[in-house]
């Protein structure tokens, strides 16, 4: 070890105020600036010692500081050093009437700072000294000319030292924050790039559908006219028409049409186009309208309230045979209240609380999207979606929408 490092490393050795602790660049500049701008601000009479690496961050600082007429800025590195040469140690050691200080430091590792700090201190001169012998500049009369209040104070300088800690406790924070909202963005910016992928995916296959769709309703119309059976091709038509729409909501998921519409023929033309496929399990679909005399319009969009009343139907018709399945219709003050109600298989009650979650689906084969969609599409039209009721008897599911009118 050299003279020089010796002089200069005996300040980080002093276990007063750095103890082993290591802070951060971040720190370092900081404390830069604090002690310099005082001076700054008030154009005080002073003598400004510094060696500082190329920080952006205090090159402002030290630009207003050779404009203040007051302050002598005496800057170690316009000078030829005849010595010694201490590249890894930083410094800024300041005198002036009101105050004096010496913050030195060197980097122990990659953004990580040893420190060595006195304010208002006698010790502030031993640092001048050493500055003095290691670069062999003399600046005596004009260093020891100012007078602030010397007093070699260690409660300040153990407070400097706690303050320190919660200051570097709060930049890494500050720090991880950002580290933490930067990953928030790279992760957003992959989600909509993987978003807008799945979205031109599911149009290219929503076209192929609709492409496929047209196919079967040119042919149903051929079949209508050759054979006249409108109980067979009916339904089919009505169901391709469903499908479209089903595509167009994936699409528009978020576009509510509400319209005034009445509920039982809605209902009716979904009855018509599952009663023929619920044959294949010997299911029957069932209309008990308590209704009966009385209309039952609502503002719906009638697309979607197909879709989730043939959702449900289909649910129902997947968890039994041999089963009738009933839809009752209800006034219920200013509502109407639908009732889908199977005898099948019963949902688990560790179940019941997740069916409406998005992504949640206790189907092999299932998406996870049907239900919830469903509860979205009723709630946007000021209606209610519930599973009322599931057991070894029965599983009901309820719908309600508000009346447009009672009569």
């Amino acid at each position: 070890m050299n003279k020089t490092e010796k002089n200069f490393n005996i300040y980080f050795e002093n276990k007063d105020l750095t103890q082993d602790e290591t802070y951060s660049s971040n720190v370092v500049k900081s404390l830069i600036r604090s002690i310099l701008e005082p001076v700054v601000s008030n154009n005080s009479k002073a003598i400004i010692f510094t060696h500082l690496k190329d920080y952006p961050e205090t090159q402002g600082i030290i630009k207003r500081l050779e404009y203040c007429a007051n302050a002598n800025l005496i800057k170690i590195s316009d000078f030829e050093f005849s010595k010694f040469d201490v590249e890894e140690i930083g410094f800024v050691v300041l005198t002036s009437q009101r105050y004096n200080a010496a913050f030195l430091f060197k980097e122990t590792e990659e953004n990580k700072f040893q420190i060595y700090l006195k304010l208002n201190s006698k010790l502030v001169n031993d640092v001048y000294e050493t500055i003095k012998s290691t670069f062999l500049i003399n600046f005596d009369e004009e260093f020891y000319a100012h007078k602030p209040e010397r007093r070699d104070n260690t409660l300040m300088n153990s407070a400097i030292s706690n303050i320190l800690k919660y200051f570097e406790e709060a930049i890494q924070e500050s720090e991880y924050n950002s580290k933490i909202q930067e990953n928030y963005k790279t992760i957003n910016e992959t989600n909509t790039n993987f978003r807008n992928e799945i979205y031109q995916n599911i149009k290219q296959i929503a076209h192929e559908i609709k492409n496929q769709l047209s196919i079967l309703d040119i042919y149903t119309r051929i079949y209508e006219k050759k054979t006249g059976d409108l109980e067979t091709s009916e339904p089919i038509r009505k169901s391709v028409s469903l499908i479209k729409a089903q595509i167009e909501q994936f699409k528009n998921i978020d576009v509510v049409n509400l319209q005034e519409k009445n509920i039982k023929t809605i209902i009716q033309d979904s009855i018509k186009v599952y009663s023929g496929l619920l044959k294949e399990k010997n299911n029957k679909l069932i209309l008990i309208d308590e209704m009966a005399a009385l209309e039952a319009n609502c503002f719906v969009d009638e697309e979607k309230f197909s879709i989730v009343i043939n959702n449900v139907i289909k649910n129902a018709h997947d968890s039994t045979q041999n089963d009738e399945i009933i839809i009752k219709l209800q006034q219920i003050e200013e509502k109407v209240r639908i009732s889908i109600i199977n005898h099948g298989e019963m949902i688990e009650k560790s179940q019941q609380e997740k069916i409406f979650e998005k992504g949640y689906t206790t189907k092999k084969d299932g998406w996870g999207i049907g239900l919830s969609v469903c509860k979205k599409f009723i709630g946007s039209q000021f209606g209610t979606f519930e599973l009322a009721k599931s057991d070894e008897n029965e599983t009901i599911f309820t719908l309600t929408l508000p009346l447009a009118q009672t009569k």
